[in-house]
């Protein structure tokens, strides 16, 4: 019997980001295990186990409408359907209705092994045409290698933030009522709204919207990222702890590298659910409003409101914070840190979390940002390297 844990990540090893791109690519690139059914018995195994002795047991019962079919025969043939549309995934990513049928979906059978990374790279590396959807979609499958990477080195990205600075960044903003009001999809912002219902019903969000909603909590709202990145890990169908605590710390500025990426959740309706489908679908509270005006429903004149059978403040709430106002204060607060913050970057320690070279050149994506491009000059305490207490 042959035991298989290869996964394409550096373990013992002195240093796992060294030639790190060049394994990764030997590891997609290499030949696949393959199964020999006249080398082993198959036997089937009853145990018994059936979502309802689960349900009674632990007193939980399914909440979700899910569309879909595990396994690796499903898989597979969702990889192949995949490939025949190759050439409209680019185009596809970041529009929430648009990704549900143009992106993949196999997100959630890489995360319970139903399908390897390696099989969906050579598949589509396999295709001939769609230059710019494969380097589009190979590019995720490093990127997905490349976090899974981080947490192997780095355990912490889990509930630690990766740059001790931002560590209780917004404890004393803490507002549960806030929270509350994010998780149900309720705070007066539309698509925000819509995402978080999807994501609450289905188990699945496009990558934008996590972006966006993880932002909105973190940046608009001052919440502490540990609490939306469990949040999303409890209802996430493709829950891989890597991408989603990694991007949550990402999205929330607490690696100290990328603080400024606040999104535009008015935007972000004009430009990815203009005709409002999206919107509509998940929040039917608006569903007669013209499209024209749910980027700001709250500013719908009252005639329009009433001819769409819609009151808002009634029937749906009004922004529970005001998005320029929100911005500046969070701007503010960056600002007040932002020194701190890149200066603990030269801790060789931080830095080594937050920066791994990405593959880039094969793919036509940017490497991600090295922490070189924001680092202050060596800090040092009595002629030394500081201690990684010093930023606490």
């Amino acid at each position: 019997m042959s035991f298989i844990d290869d996964d394409g990540l550096r373990r013992n090893v002195e240093d796992t980001r060294e030639n790190w791109s060049e394994h990764v690519e030997s590891w997609l690139t290499d030949d696949q295990y393959t199964f020999d059914s006249e080398s082993a018995d198959v036997l089937d195994v009853h145990t018994g186990v059936t979502p309802e002795r689960i349900g009674d047991r632990y007193g939980v019962s399914p909440n979700k409408t899910i569309d879909r079919t595990g396994g690796t025969t499903q898989a597979q043939a969702l990889l192949e359907e995949f490939t025949d549309r190759l050439g409209a995934y680019p185009s596809s990513i970041s529009a929430p209705e648009d990704a549900r049928s143009g992106t993949s979906q196999l997100s959630p059978y890489f995360r319970f092994g139903c399908l390897s990374i390696r099989q969906a790279y050579q598949k589509v590396a396999a295709e001939i045409g769609h230059k710019r959807g494969k380097e589009a979609y190979i590019s995720r499958l490093y990127w997905n290698r490349h976090y899974n990477q981080k947490l192997a080195d780095w355990s912490g990205w889990m509930d630690t933030a990766v740059n001790p600075i931002m560590e209780d960044f917004h404890e004393e903003s803490h507002n549960p009522e806030y929270v509350t009001a994010w998780k149900e999809g309720a705070t007066g912002y539309p698509l925000v709204d819509a995402s978080m219902r999807c994501l609450q019903e289905t188990g699945w969000l496009n990558f934008r919207m996590r972006a966006m909603c993880a932002s909105f909590f973190s940046d608009l709202l001052q919440q502490p990222w540990q609490i939306g990145a469990d949040h999303f890990y409890y209802h996430l169908l493709d829950a891989d702890p890597a991408i989603n605590y990694c991007q949550w710390q990402l999205h929330a500025g607490a690696d100290g590298t990328n603080l400024m990426q606040i999104y535009n959740p008015r935007k972000q309706v004009r430009d990815n659910d203009p005709d409002g489908t999206f919107i509509k679908k998940w929040v039917p509270e608006l569903s007669g409003l013209p499209a024209e005006h749910l980027d700001r429903p709250e500013k719908t004149p009252l005639h329009i409101q009433a001819d769409a059978g819609v009151s808002i403040g009634d029937d749906y709430p009004r922004p529970i914070v005001e998005y320029e106002a929100a911005r500046k204060s969070i701007v503010a607060k960056i600002e007040s840190i932002r020194d701190k913050a890149k200066k603990a970057l030269s801790h060789p320690e931080v830095r080594r979390r937050v920066s791994l070279a990405q593959r880039a050149e094969t793919t036509g994506t940017d490497q991600m940002p090295d922490v070189d491009e924001l680092q202050d000059e060596s800090t040092t305490t009595s002629g030394g390297q500081a201690s990684l207490s010093d930023y606490s």
